[in-house]
């Protein structure tokens, strides 16, 4: 007879130190504003929040008003290796209260260094 867990068979293809909630990549403290536009819209549609951290697959912010999860959105913002504003398509990922995340999507070799630059600065900062 043979006894398994099914929490071992769930995650058979995972690494030994695999944690069900584990994030792909570290988390980086950034506060500055942040500008979203749905995507198809028109700039006049535009929304400020505040971001919250960055990492290379999306950032999380706060917004007094927002989105279903799923929605489409570019997000306008400036991190600190670059002296203009970053601007990428993401997707809403998560919304809590006034809290959303969102994951990038479509970003440009030009965009992946960008935001790869940004959160070794960041890392190193803080």
């Amino acid at each position: 007879m043979t006894l398994t867990c099914p929490e071992t068979e769930k995650n058979a293809s995972a690494p030994m130190n695999y944690e069900p909630n584990q994030r792909r990549y570290p988390r980086y403290e950034l506060d500055t504003e942040v500008s979203v536009t749905v995507s198809g819209m028109e700039k006049r549609d535009m929304r400020r929040g505040r971001s919250l951290n960055l990492n290379q697959a999306g950032m999380g912010g706060l917004f007094v008003a927002g989105w279903d999860v799923g929605t489409s959105v570019n997000l306008e913002f400036s991190v600190p290796v670059s002296s203009t504003l970053l601007t990428v398509g993401a997707v809403v990922r998560s919304q809590l209260g006034h809290r959303y995340g969102f994951e990038f999507v479509d970003l440009s070799l030009s965009q992946q260094e960008i935001i790869t630059k940004a959160c070794t600065t960041l890392g190193l900062l803080q």
